[in-house]
């Protein structure tokens, strides 16, 4: 085929973007996102150097054409990891081979005539409809030309079409799920600016995340060689608010790169290696264009900058797509009081992703029914009054409230039974720089003041008569369970069945659960006062292994007996099908039953509404249970563990009674009275939650029903995305037709999309978007430090598992894990130890190692990246220190 005769009907449209002239309307999807920044830069009066875009349809038959091609066959079934280089080579070749048509040419050299600027030079820039969005930069990966004659203008435009076709470009596409199979590009070219010193600029700080500075990084020359790093730039920090330069970094600027008068380019080594490449008025003009350049996109922005003659200019500006955003209402003013904020859901719950739409929706709507309930008032309404704040998938905690309620020492203090590593940084902070000073938040309101002779009662009763305490809450679980299933069938609209599974859930945690539990850490402090501050610390650590009735723990002592009613040779690959079919063991399908009735509800990030239950998908709970079947013995299992855990936990209580002796019979039978709350009630603590999911699973499964009922309708595009809509939108879609579901979900996920994309959210970041860290742990060689929860020396093989199900844990491996929740639980059983990047005393995975008598080590930076699978190590539980072996 003539290639020539090829584009003859392609739509020669060019669109300019001029200083002083009026800017072409046009659509992102035809000029890019590159060229639509600069097009939209010039209305803005910014000092963008002129130029023009060829659009999309511009290269319309260049596509036919390559399309056409034996290249683009062997592209479209190339695989992603063999052969897609080859094949992305093959098409750039092709590519190269086009020229434009007599019309091409004459628009462009029209275009070009405009344009008699000083050097008569300019720069080919791709601009595809993908790049430069908010949630895609695809920086580096599409191809810039950098000193072109007029002359050179139809080579540089091919070299930048054909970038299109880059193997970067389409594995950059298919990991942020874009069509890298219909490439589509537009090319701005752009008067060249001459510069003396030229690089990029953030308006925000990509380190520490801090909304208030900006970063520049210079070099020399053209910008090429700090955008491409291939030199070391100076680098500047600048608080934007006060305009001052707070931190300089002299680059080695190793090289750099010259525009040539004849045109085309020229490195030359490293020269005025000891200057600033930019003096500090510069710093301050630069900082208040990228100031400027912010509040016009209003968000935060990316740009590439040049300074010649001692004019500034603009050359790019793009959306800062790798950063941790923050809801409009937890972020302060510049220069106002800041707050500071601890990530719950991962200190406490172990989920690093963010929650779904609705399952935040359903908390926030629990926290407000329930607060409102007890304290008289909604403390979710205003993050100015609550201690916590759930938002965009994340539970905050307003850490200036609970210093300003607490101080900053015993609020660490506090924290420190969560996450010691987020304890130490909170003790580590200004507590001035971050008090809220909100005095209210100290008062007592008159409504929970009222309630409290009821509470006390309960309280009073599980301090005297535990035992009663404990058949009360026995008989609150199964009343809750029976009232929740009754909810479920009535035909309450869905707004009204969220509040009222709210309500119920209030009913039981507060009149009976909290009660019981809260009596029973307070007997354990109590005992630690009579036994003295700070003694006998391993007696106490004994004293609260395998404590009864925690119902975490009998989900997993269920399904090793569940395992053990399985025959020995079980075929792992069948038993899924067996179950469906009903043709395993009676007394298993029983127990099956019995284990799906109490805990079908649970699973992994069992939090979230969105999240599948053990009921959805039983296939890894099947697993689980034969590899249980297969790799336990009875002398070496879960009950023996427990068994062995509560004989060292009676033993403990004895050697601390013995010890007592010389405080007196008094402080002895108080002592022992003491432990006995301590022991009947302190299995509660995770009853709350098991009460809450209980509650979220019912929702999920009418949300579910709705789903299917909205996507049957055409109005949603999967049945779970109505899991991107909250309560009350769920409940106006069913009364309206033409509500809008598709929008309002991509309006709920906005946040929540770029919090999903961020690699590691931090635990602790304040109000302005700044990331507060502990300066590194020195180790000795060779030696990992942590935090000791549950003590014990144990040696194995490392298995890194990023969820529970991704690959079988072997009995004698070490688990490695950034957190866990009760869906981990049957992984515990094998294990010798355990390490996690997060968590405290009080998380699910060291309460559940210290059941199991496992050693673990928590507050591990970066655990899951330290050490391959099979790496041999020692963990000592006792001291907090991992060693390789």
């Amino acid at each position: 085929m003539d290639i020539n005769s090829a584009v003859q009907s392609a739509d020669t449209t060019i669109h300019y973007f001029m200083k002083d002239s009026p800017t072409s309307k046009v659509e992102l999807k035809s000029v890019g996102g590159k060229a639509h920044s600069l097009m939209r830069m010039i209305e803005l009066h910014l000092p963008v150097p002129s130029g023009f875009v060829l659009p999309v349809e511009f290269f319309s038959n260049w596509f036919e054409t390559i399309k056409k091609s034996d290249a683009w066959k062997a592209f479209l079934e190339a695989d992603m990891h063999s052969k897609l280089r080859s094949s992305c080579d093959a098409l750039k070749g092709e590519a190269m081979k086009l020229s434009f048509s007599k019309e091409q040419k004459d628009a462009v050299n029209a275009a070009l005539s405009k344009f008699n600027h000083k050097g008569g030079l300019f720069a080919v820039r791709s601009s595809s409809p993908e790049e430069d969005l908010d949630g895609s930069s695809f920086a580096g990966g599409y191809e810039t030309i950098l000193g072109v004659t007029k002359e050179g203008i139809e080579e540089s435009v091919k070299k930048a079409f054909a970038s299109c076709l880059d193997q970067r470009v389409a594995v950059y596409k298919k990991q942020h799920n874009f069509d890298f199979r219909n490439p589509k590009i537009a090319v701005a070219i752009q008067t060249q600016i001459a510069s003396d010193v030229a690089g990029v600029g953030f308006s925000l700080n990509p380190v520490s995340n801090s909304y208030d500075e900006a970063v520049i990084n210079s070099n020399w020359g053209l910008g090429e060689t700090v955008v491409a790093g291939i030199a070391t730039p100076d680098t500047f920090i600048v608080d934007k608010g006060k305009l001052q330069i707070s931190q300089t970094l002299l680059g080695a600027k190793e090289t750099a790169i010259w525009l040539l008068p004849d045109g085309g380019t020229e490195e030359r080594a490293g020269s005025r290696q000891g200057d600033f490449s930019l003096t500090d008025n510069q710093v301050i003009e630069l900082t208040n264009l990228i100031v400027k350049v912010e509040e016009s996109y209003g968000r935060p922005m990316d740009i590439e900058w040049a300074f010649a003659g001692g004019e500034l200019f603009l050359l790019q500006a793009r959306p800062i797509t790798a950063y941790v955003p923050l809801a409009r209402e937890l972020v302060t003013a510049s220069g106002a009081q800041k707050r500071l904020y601890l990530d719950v859901t991962i200190c406490v719950q172990g989920l690093f992703k963010p929650i779904s739409v609705l399952g935040t929706s359903f908390l926030r709507g629990a926290a407000s029914l329930i607060t409102t309930k007890v304290f008289g008032r909604d403390l979710t309404k205003s993050v100015d009054d609550s201690f916590a704040y759930m938002t965009d998938g994340r539970i905050y905690m307003n850490v200036s409230n609970v210093f300003e309620f607490a101080g900053q020492e015993k609020a660490a203090k506090f924290i420190n039974n969560m996450d010691p590593s987020a304890a130490k940084i909170l003790a580590s902070v200004n507590e001035q720089e971050y008090r809220s000073h909100n005095k209210d938040i100290k008062h007592v309101p008159l409504h929970l003041i009222m309630q409290l002779p009821a509470i006390g009662l309960h309280v009073l009763e599980a301090r005297l008569l535990p035992e009663h305490a404990h058949r009360h809450v026995v008989q609150e679980v199964k009343e809750f369970r029976r009232d929740v299933r009754h909810l479920a069938e009535e035909d309450l609209p869905f707004d009204k069945l969220a509040e009222a599974l709210f309500d119920r859930v209030r009913q039981s945690v507060f009149t009976q659960v909290m009660p019981a539990f809260v009596t029973s850490r307070i007997a354990l402090e109590r005992m630690k006062a009579i036994a003295g501050e700070g003694m006998y610390e391993s007696e106490f650590k004994d004293l609260e292994r395998a404590v009864p009735h925690n119902p975490t723990i009998e989900m997993g002592l269920s399904l090793y007996h569940l395992s053990q009613l399985l025959p020995e040779d079980i075929d792992g690959s069948a038993i899924d099908m067996l179950l469906k079919e009903r043709q395993l063991p009676k007394p298993f399908l029983s127990a099956w039953d019995e284990f799906m009735d109490l805990y079908g509800h649970r699973g992994p990030t069992e939090l979230d509404i969105a999240a599948p239950r053990f009921r959805d998908d039983p296939a890894t709970l099947l697993s689980q249970i034969v590899t249980l079947r297969k790799s336990t013995s009875q002398e070496d299992n879960p009950q023996e563990r427990f068994d062995r855990g509560q004989v060292s936990r009676h033993q403990a209580f004895e050697k601390l009674c013995e010890q007592l002796h010389n405080k007196g019979w008094l402080a002895l039978k108080d002592f022992s009275s003491l432990y006995r709350v301590y022991e009947t009630l302190a299995g509660y603590r995770e009853m709350p939650k098991y009460l809450m999911i209980f509650a979220i699973d019912t929702l999920r499964q009418r949300s579910l029903s709705h789903g299917k009922e909205l996507f049957d309708a055409g109005r949603l595009d999967s049945v779970n995305q109505i899991f991107d809509l909250k309560i009350e939108q769920i409940a106006r879609a069913l009364e309206d037709k033409h509500l809008d579901l598709r929008r309002l979900a991509a309006e709920n996920r906005v946040i929540i999309n770029q919090l999903d994309a961020v690699a590691s959210l931090p635990i602790v970041l304040d109000s302005r978007g700044k990331i507060i860290n502990l300066p590194p742990v020195e180790a000795r060689e060779g030696e990992v430090v942590g935090t000791a929860v549950s003590s014990g020396i144990a040696q194995g093989p490392i298995k890194v598992l990023q969820s529970p199900d991704e690959k079988p844990l072997d009995r004698g491996d070490i688990l490695v894990a950034r957190a866990t929740d009760p869906g981990w639980t049957p992984l515990f059983v094998n294990a010798a130890a355990v390490i996690l990047e997060v968590g405290g005393m009080l998380q699910h995975g060291a309460l559940v190692a210290r059941e199991y008598g496992l050693p673990c080590v928590t507050g591990v930076a970066n655990a899951t990246t330290l050490w391959e699978d099979g790496t041999m190590v020692e963990v000592d539980g006792t001291n907090g220190t991992i060693r390789l072996l």
